[in-house]
């Protein structure tokens, strides 16, 4: 009520001054000197706390797991066009989610091991690797995974389970591969990248405490703390933070390559806009 009465104000101090002004308000301005608006739009509301996240690009359907209750994760499809949510059946205490972008299968981990999932055949799969649970999942030519409670980075290949050689002895609580086979990862120390043919990690970062990672459709690595979302500029490795967010637990893009985070209680996609058509409420008093 009090910000309708305000943006009422604003407008007509504005129309008796002369002034254009937009005609909504934005909702969230990135942390840099574009000051790019973005609109926040739920997705999905939970009850549970929704965790880790990957879409499908080809159908633009998001994957996520989420706190059944009782310790029990469970994977859910979300329909980014329509909204409507289901829970996948036949998957078993599901913690990690991942994305094929080539075979578009999606893959499921948690306690009892690796499920593949595919969409368009609405096939799953129970992978033959046993004693493996499951902490943290990414798909990139090769099935790669975090083993919980070690946090030790391994991959699966030609049904045999390896040491991922640039993450060997170093706890990991997520991490991901670049285009140019560089890896980013983070732990409770900070976010490290290691180039490719190293095995030496590079601190970019030691707080705040980071939560998630994603890389977006161009690349571009992601990172998420619980008040702030990052972004690693390529060229000098440098963490730039580009939203201020709070609550935010997992990170994920949509075909579209629009932002979308999860929090305790909630999906929201963060829709970039024209910053010509939309007012930002927060700078209003320097006017």
């Amino acid at each position: 009520m009090l910000l309708t009465k305000f943006y009422s104000f604003f407008c007509t101090l504005a129309m008796a001054q002369g002034m254009s002004f937009p005609k909504k308000f934005c909702d969230v301005r990135a942390d840099d000197l574009s000051k790019q608006c973005y609109l926040k739009e739920t997705l999905a509301a939970m009850t549970h706390s929704p965790n880790q996240l990957a879409v499908d690009k080809a159908t633009n359907t998001l994957y996520f797991s989420f706190d059944f209750g009782q310790g029990e994760y469970l994977p859910a499809v979300l329909n980014i066009d329509t909204k409507k949510v289901t829970v996948l059946k036949g998957v078993k205490d599901a913690f990690a989610v991942a994305h094929d972008p080539e075979t578009k299968d999606m893959f499921f981990g948690g306690s009892h091991g690796i499920y593949r999932y595919n969409p368009k055949q609405k096939h799953l799969q129970h992978l033959t690797m046993q004693n493996l649970d499951i902490w943290w999942l990414f798909v990139k030519k090769r099935i790669y995974f975090i083993k919980f409670p070690s946090l030790n980075a391994y991959y699966y290949d030609n049904r045999t389970v390896k040491h991922v050689t640039q993450l060997r002895g170093k706890m990991v609580h997520q991490f991901v591969f670049d285009y140019d086979d560089n890896v980013f990862f983070i732990n409770t120390t900070g976010l490290y990248g290691i180039q490719r043919d190293s095995d030496q990690p590079i601190l970019l970062r030691d707080y705040p405490r980071f939560l998630g990672m994603a890389m977006d459709n161009k690349g571009q690595i992601y990172a998420c703390s619980d008040d702030a979302i990052f972004v690693v500029s390529k060229m000098v490795q440098k963490v730039k933070r580009v939203v201020n967010i709070q609550g935010v637990l997992g990170l994920t893009f949509d075909k579209n390559n629009n932002m979308i985070y999860s929090n305790s209680h909630e999906i929201v996609r963060l829709v970039q806009v024209s910053n010509d058509n939309y007012y930002d409420a927060l700078n209003t008093l320097s006017i």
